[in-house]
């Protein structure tokens, strides 16, 4: 009060000048000096009578974060209380990886000789089957074959044909045995050379007997390039009518059915890792999916530079949702020496407000108290708490919404 008193005598020294200036000035500063007065009076009686005010303003966010509830309505709205308990556990490796084709089913396919396409069976995306044909070529060196064989299987017929004739004169007396003894070497050359002839085929990749019983005339196979494993063609290079040679690749085939996961392991956390081990691996693409997996190899050597060795994991890809080429991140779950402590609670126990996270607390048989907690790794269906609770603290881990609501209807009545 002492203030106030000399904040008007200020003003009233100040109305004093002003007044022997200025009399119409004179009047505005004494309404003025009164309307001050007056307010000044009517807050120190308020504040003399009720001097809780400011207490009360203090208080109302530690009261608004305070629920009250009867033990019936507890029971009816299904709450669950557990104390918060240091728990031991291993925390699981986190790392990055890449998702690639399956090295075990993936197949470069080239034509077996030069030659030119002549025929196009199957497109990039397609699906094919262990011996499917995709495409069909010509070449000089089949057109030499065929000819080759036609020869080979013409002399043969016809040493047939010879040694059936010696083998008659012969049983009647009429030739010498020794032209059928001829007779006999000329079909096993000609025999030889039709075998070598029909191999020649079979290199190519021909099945010249099934060719022949569903052809007829002088016209010669076409060298199929067929897909040696079940899959689907990821790429595809050739173009009917171009000239083709061993040495390009015109399909790539892969099974995508399972896939490689290659993942870089810490040399700290090598101790822990061996093949067999289980990992969930998730992307960006599918963020609430997670594909289960296994540990197959584990790298032999270290990378000097970032000091991590190559693990290799298997992943189902049945549904095709995995590409090779995507990153991804792997969770390894791994038991080993290096066991921590911390609270876990279960994941509905923490509740959400835009950025802040949360558990009620048990704090009387009535009462429970919103704490906002900062949440750690996630194991699972539970949640690790790093700041906000204690060993100890009763835990609300189920109906912790029907609390959420009641703090919310308080926090409107208030306002």
């Amino acid at each position: 009060m002492n203030g106030t008193k000399e904040l008007i005598r200020d003003i009233w020294t100040k109305m004093e000048d002003t007044v022997r200036r200025n009399k119409k000035a004179a009047i505005i500063a004494v309404t003025v000096v009164a309307l001050i007065v007056v307010s000044l009076a009517l807050y120190g009686m308020k504040t003399k009578r009720n001097p809780s005010v400011v207490e009360d303003k203090e208080s109302v966010h530690a009261e608004s974060s305070v629920v009250t509830l009867t033990e019936e309505k507890q029971k009816t709205s299904g709450i669950e209380v557990l104390a918060a308990v240091l728990e031991p556990f291993s925390a699981p490796i986190e790392a990055t990886a890449a998702i690639e084709l399956n090295g075990d089913r993936v197949a470069k396919i080239s034509a077996r000789t030069s030659g030119r396409l002549v025929k196009l069976t199957a497109s990039q995306g397609d699906a094919v089957k262990t011996g499917q044909a995709l495409a069909y070529f010509d070449s000089p060196e089949l057109g030499q074959a065929w000819a080759e064989y036609a020869k080979a299987k013409g002399r043969t017929g016809l040493a047939q044909n010879n040694l059936q004739r010696e083998e008659t004169l012969f049983s009647k007396k009429i030739s010498p045995e020794k032209d059928v003894i001829r007779a006999r070497q000329e079909l096993a050359d000609a025999e030889a050379d039709f075998s070598f002839a029909h191999e020649k085929f079979h290199l190519l990749g021909i099945d010249i007997d099934q060719f022949e019983k569903n052809h007829e005339g002088d016209q010669h196979p076409l060298i199929a390039v067929s897909s040696p494993i079940s899959g689907s063609i990821i790429e595809r290079a050739a173009t009917q009518g171009e000239v083709v040679s061993p040495d390009k690749t015109l399909f790539t085939v892969a099974d995508l059915s399972k896939l490689w996961v290659i993942i870089d392991i810490y040399e700290k956390d090598l101790g822990r890792v061996k093949p067999g081990t289980a990992v969930k691996v998730s992307t960006t693409a599918y963020a609430e999916k997670s594909f289960p997996g296994f540990i197959s190899y584990l790298g032999e050597v270290m990378d000097e530079k970032t000091r991590t060795v190559k693990a290799r994991v298997v992943v189902e890809n049945s549904n095709r949702l995995l590409k090779p080429g995507m990153f991804a991140a792997v969770t390894i779950d791994v038991k080993g020496s290096q066991t921590q402590k911390a609270i876990l609670v279960p994941d509905e126990a923490v509740l959400m407000d835009g950025e802040e996270r949360f558990v009620f607390v048990r704090t009387g048989p009535e009462t429970f108290e919103k704490k906002e907690i900062k949440p750690g790794k996630i194991f699972g269906k539970r949640v690790e708490v790093v700041e906000g609770l204690a060993a100890g603290d009763q835990v609300v881990v189920k109906g912790a919404f029907t609390l959420k609501s009641e703090l919310k209807k308080d926090e409107l009545a208030e306002e």
